[in-house]
């Protein structure tokens, strides 16, 4: 008798905690804090339930017999097809939460940072500091030096999900019906309005006409990393050169306003394709810088915005219809040895 009160409390000192905890995750950014009480306290859930079987078997397998056991079998593998298949509704419950943690300010902290090590073995040494503002939630990112007439040399750094061709996506209002039946045929959706500037700058057009890396076509891992969630600097190197321009072009998902929302731009369908992601495009930063001069830090300027559907890799100086995009980034320093 002691065992099943222990196990019955158990179970349901775990579900508050799981509640609490999943309702925190769901509205809040990532905190290890909370993901381990999750993680323990599931795990715990786990083990009671395991148990409470065990005592009550006769009582369950009875109960597994009519049509109640089988509505709510199928009700579970519906729930788990559509989870895993991000079917809507259940891909917009959350696309939801990414949107309130997107819009939500979040605390600055100047103190933590972290540290990414790229290729460091060519001459020129270059540290890239950068402090986030209050919106700074998730971005894609890419770091990339030109020559002073505009021209592509090389990538230093690009998020992976972008590198690799990793977004998935593609759900539109004229093909929602057979969309999940055919997606495989379809194919991948790559994001091709989050860094648009970087990829046409490239100009690797891919066989769908694309200049967005497909999965089956990443980018190398020497030039990609994860998302990089905070601060950071980031070291890496180029070969000599006496003059170079640094861009960095960061986009947030869901960040979307009264100029880049549902309502606007009806006609584009890549704007409006289904992945829930609608935002304000793309932020360019730009540094010019001459070794001649013997300067060891530059500050990076806000010089414009991409393409809000990545038609193009135009860069577009009027930053008026931007709020929250502003707020991105508080500054970027670049170091150079």
């Amino acid at each position: 008798m002691i065992f099943r009160k222990i196990i019955s409390l158990s179970i349901g000192i775990s579900v508050i905690i799981l509640i609490v905890t999943g309702i925190l995750s769901y509205f809040q950014d990532y905190s290890s804090s909370i993901a381990t009480l999750h993680t323990l306290f599931g795990i715990l859930f786990s083990l009671g339930v395991l148990f409470h079987f065990k005592n009550n078997f006769r009582s369950i397998k009875l109960y597994t017999k009519g049509k109640t056991v089988s509505l709510l079998g199928l009700l579970s593998l519906l729930l788990l097809l559509g989870g895993v298949y991000q079917i809507t509704p259940l891909n917009q419950l959350m696309n939801f939460s990414a949107k309130q943690k997107a819009s939500t300010k979040k605390e600055l902290n100047q103190t933590t940072y972290q540290l990414v090590e790229m290729n460091t073995t060519k001459d020129i040494k270059l540290i890239i500091d950068l402090l986030r503002s209050e919106h700074y939630w998730h971005p894609q990112m890419a770091i990339w030096i030109e020559d002073e007439k505009g021209n592509y040399i090389e990538t230093l750094f690009v998020s992976k999900a972008t590198a690799k061709g990793l977004f998935f996506g593609g759900r539109s209002k004229s093909n929602f019906k057979n969309f999940d039946k055919n997606k495989n045929i379809l194919g991948e959706y790559r994001r091709v309005n989050a860094l648009p500037v970087w990829s046409y700058k490239r100009n690797v057009k891919y066989t769908d006409g694309m200049y967005v890396p497909p999965s089956n076509q990443p980018l190398p891992d020497a030039i990609t990393g994860a998302t990089i969630t905070d601060n950071f600097k980031l070291n890496t190197s180029i070969e000599p050169l006496e003059k170079f321009v640094l861009k960095i072009e960061i986009n947030v998902a869901f960040d979307d306003n009264e100029y880049y929302s549902e309502y606007d731009f009806p006609e584009d369908a890549i704007f409006h394709n289904g992945t829930g992601q609608l935002g304000q495009p793309s932020i360019i930063f730009s540094t010019n810088i001459d070794m001649n001069y013997g300067k060891n830090y530059y500050l990076m300027e806000l010089i414009g915005h991409g393409h809000h559907s990545g038609q193009n890799g135009t860069i577009y100086p009027d930053l008026s219809t931007l709020t929250t995009a502003k707020q991105i980034v508080e500054r970027i320093v670049v170091g150079i040895k």
